[in-house]
């Protein structure tokens, strides 16, 4: 603080950096910013039904139906103003940013600490996961990491989510599921939320699965579900899995082949 009272402002750029530094996650290589307010589908749908109520309304004054004009010009508010509030957080978060690095990345928002992750230590919580190409995603994901690190953001705040949805996906898996491999070779349990791989079952909640029981594992619907002797038993979302592809990836092989 200085003697006019006045804080000085640290550049996003610079916070980023120093982020960077301390957690060591080496050469920068892209940086993702906000998407155009125009790309915001809750924004436009607020505009769109504040836009038809309003037009209603005239009609109605057109044709002599004061009340019901009066009436309808007073719903057409409601969205109008929650518009005009979408488009100031869309404002709030022009300086946001997302940069992406060679051992992790950070996450920005005006106002907010820099959130930094290493892709050998982050969970990823993605809401949507596609499994066909040609099914649109959409990126909604949820980071969290040692230290109560934590961050949400999805492809309405920043743009490109297709490209930095599967850049952070692809990272973290690569990173981390050779160590689980080792781990489940070397007889060790691995936890993915309230689910448990081990060499010879899947655990969940206290309920064992032997490998060898398990037909198939489904998770299309956006649950988890294993078949087992024939009947089927869920599991928990997609959404509750940390680093989800990590987990199928282990889960179907021991499924398939079982660890040697």
């Amino acid at each position: 603080m200085g003697e006019t009272g006045e804080r000085r402002t640290v550049p996003p750029t610079q916070l980023v950096h120093l982020m960077s530094e301390y957690l060591k996650l080496g050469t920068h290589r892209q940086t993702f910013l906000p998407a155009p307010a125009a790309s915001d589908p809750v924004l436009r749908g607020f505009i769109i039904v504040a836009g038809g109520f309003g037009l209603l309304g005239v009609i109605c004054l057109t044709v002599g139906a004061i009340g019901g004009g009066i009436a309808t010009a007073l719903v057409a508010l409601i969205p109008a103003a929650l518009a005009l509030w979408r488009r100031r957080q869309n404002r709030r978060n022009r300086t946001a940013r997302l940069d992406l690095f060679d051992f992790g990345m950070t996450v920005y928002r005006s106002g907010e600490q820099v959130q930094g992750f290493r892709w050998d230590t982050a969970h990823v919580f993605q809401q949507v996961i596609a499994f066909q190409s040609s099914t649109p995603t959409e990126y909604t994901m949820e980071m969290t990491g040692p230290g109560g690190a934590r961050a949400v953001f999805d492809d309405v705040l920043f743009a490109e989510g297709q490209e930095w949805g599967k850049a952070i996906q692809s990272a973290i898996t690569g990173t981390q599921l050779p160590g689980a491999v080792t781990a489940i070779d070397a007889g060790e349990t691995v936890h993915f939320g309230d689910i448990a791989l081990h060499l010879d079952s899947l655990t969940f909640r206290g309920n064992t699965f032997p490998w060898e029981k398990i037909q198939l594992i489904d998770a299309r619907s956006g649950l988890v579900r294993i078949k087992v002797d024939g009947h089927w038993h869920s599991l928990v979302p997609v959404a509750a899995i940390p680093n989800f592809y990590i987990f199928n990836e282990l889960a179907e092989r021991l499924r398939v082949t079982p660890f040697d």
